[in-house]
């Protein structure tokens, strides 16, 4: 019998949200890190992506502007992942550069292109330079409309290719509760590196979700995530049929590996024995 209680009390890392952009991020910073207080949620890796189209520079950087502004009004909780779009901007990696030196973790893309899209390649190459993370909007969509709407959109197949070329990246396949057929993309990654992680954000609550990505994959490359769906993403991890050690190395022991890849530590402090009490 799982104790609810003490699993909401556990540290745990937020790989997968967002803040909003001009008057509205000091709101939305604040209701994060509100709602972690009662989720046991001690740090969000936080992203403001152009979701529908292309964008301009202006937007791009306000967005990544954002982030940073909620970086310095929270930074024991808030930490940030750069958005760009790679191949139709030539100033892609100089944004991210400026966004890491001023103490972002990460990479957030969209479906703006594949991640095997030889236009990503100079992204990626930068991201394995600088041992951060690229989290990357994806799903296996069989829908007309959506497949429509998101040509673009990377799935199980796209990761596992791009590895084989970038084995050294670390690559975060976004949301697996986002929708569509999960078990089939999390299956296209049998082949991919060991470097391809996935979240378990999303609002699919599909019993049974968390356990087969752990035993497709490996519970050291699953990572908790909510993207905005934080106490049904919450849930979903103590609510599956996980050893102490899995549901661990998925609240904050992968997220943990992947800040120690660039010299970096969680922005909260857990003494070992004690990864059940929020620090």
């Amino acid at each position: 019998m799982v104790d609810i209680a003490a699993e909401l009390k556990r540290p745990k890392i937020d790989a997968h949200c967002h803040v909003r952009a001009g008057r509205e991020e000091e709101l939305s910073s604040q209701r994060l890190v509100e709602a972690g207080e009662m989720l046991g949620i001690t740090e969000y890796w936080c992203s403001r992506p152009i979701t529908a189209r292309y964008g301009s520079l202006e937007e791009i950087r306000a967005g990544n502007d954002a982030v940073l502004a909620a970086m310095r009004r929270y930074p024991q909780r808030i930490r940030g992942l750069c958005f760009v779009v790679p191949g139709y901007y030539r100033e892609a990696c100089a944004e991210i550069e400026r966004c890491l030196d001023a103490g972002m973790i990460g990479v957030k893309l969209y479906h703006q292109y594949k991640i095997n899209d030889p236009a990503v390649w100079p992204v990626i190459e930068l991201c394995t330079q600088r041992r951060v993370p690229i989290l990357v909007h994806a799903g296996y969509v069989t829908d007309p409309r959506t497949k429509a709407e998101q040509p673009r959109l990377s799935h199980g197949a796209d990761f596992a290719e791009v590895s084989q070329r970038f084995p050294e990246t670390m690559f975060i396949m976004a949301h697996i509760g986002g929708g569509g057929d999960w078990e089939w993309t999390l299956r296209a990654l049998r082949d991919s590196s060991p470097n391809v992680y996935v979240d378990v954000s999303g609002s699919n609550l599909d019993d049974g979700q968390v356990e087969f990505a752990v035993a497709e994959l490996g519970a050291q490359r699953v990572l908790f995530g909510t993207d905005g769906t934080m106490a049904g993403c919450v849930g979903k991890v103590i609510g599956a049929s996980l050893t102490e050690e899995q549901r661990h190395l998925i609240f904050w022991g992968n997220a943990e590996r992947l800040l120690a890849a660039q010299g970096k530590q969680p922005l909260a402090k857990i003494e070992s024995g004690q990864e059940g009490v929020a620090g």
